[in-house]
């Protein structure tokens, strides 16, 4: 699938493995492809940036989610402590379903490359997760934000 993938696409899916990493994740997951999306310069990034989702503002948002859903079942964020170290992250469902999600839009739109603009709509058509939790959190409309990003060239 990633020979359809724009260069910009391609380096958004590969730098989410570097996100990932960063973060001590052991997995990649959609939050990692839309936080490598922010950090690019290209018209999708600058329409999450618009939205208050640049690199820190998606961490935040994500880091606001999981004290929240921590705290649903008692748990406090303070007495947590990560350790993983992966060299190498692999891809878990939510960023295959997000990046199977792309080329869905993709074909929807008659359009034969996956571009970044893509990867973020696919990341936003998820009805539940992380993502969707962590935009609600951080007041963002995701139906405004995904009318913008597929407006975005």
């Amino acid at each position: 699938m990633f020979n359809r993938f724009t260069r910009e696409a391609r380096r958004a899916a590969e730098d989410a493995v570097g996100v990932a990493r960063d973060l001590g994740a052991s997995t990649v997951e959609a939050e990692h492809l839309l936080l490598a999306v922010a950090e690019l310069d290209d018209p999708v990034a600058h329409v999450l940036r618009a939205h208050g989702l640049d690199y820190d503002g998606i961490a935040a948002a994500l880091a606001a989610e999981t004290e929240r859903s921590l705290a649903a079942v008692g748990i406090s964020a303070d007495n947590l402590t990560f350790s993983p170290f992966v060299e190498r992250p692999r891809y878990a469902t939510s960023a295959k379903w997000a990046l199977e999600l792309s080329l869905r839009v993709a074909l929807e739109r008659g359009e034969s490359r996956i571009g970044t603009k893509h990867v973020v709509l696919g990341v936003l058509r998820a009805a539940h997760g992380t993502v969707p939790r962590a935009l609600e959190i951080a007041g963002v409309d995701r139906a405004e934000l995904t009318a913008r990003v597929a407006g975005a060239t």
